[in-house]
């Protein structure tokens, strides 16, 4: 069996392709990236690392991760991003969601309370995650998210 055909195989050589680059957790997006193509949660690679792939899949695969280590952004070749525990769609016609804006939510939450049932608004809302994370935390509150 060719080491490059398994799961595992296939993601010990894709972290270390991707750990050239200096990524912050290369083993997790080769990982995101395979379970992508397989449509298949991340727990599964890790059941069943043996398992071969498809030429088919390992082509797509090494597709998209030739596309990463060109810099592509993750969320862009999976066409989710992942906030305040929401998947959201995205393409390159949006913004990704940055991590730094959950404190934005936080801190909103902080000021709206959890029986409020507040009007509110989230003018230049972009791919809309501050919205439908506020709207997700207090489902009382109506939310008008708008952009150009």
């Amino acid at each position: 069996m060719e080491q490059t055909s398994t799961i595992g195989g296939l993601l010990k050589q894709a972290a270390q392709q991707l750990a050239n680059l200096g990524d912050n957790n290369p083993r997790l997006e080769a990982e995101v990236l395979l379970a992508h193509v397989l449509d298949k949660p991340r727990t599964h690679l890790l059941a069943w690392p043996e398992k071969l792939l498809s030429t088919q899949q390992r082509r797509l695969f090494k597709e998209l991760l030739q596309r990463r280590l060109k810099g592509e952004p993750l969320a862009y070749l999976t066409g989710c991003r992942e906030f305040w525990s929401l998947p959201l769609r995205v393409t390159p016609d949006t913004l990704i969601p940055r991590p730094e804006t959950e404190l934005l939510v936080e801190r909103a939450l902080q000021l709206i309370p959890p029986e409020a049932a507040f009007d509110i608004a989230d003018l230049g809302t972009g791919s809309g995650a501050i919205a439908a994370a506020v709207a997700s935390e207090r489902p009382r509150c109506r939310i008008l998210a708008t952009d150009r």
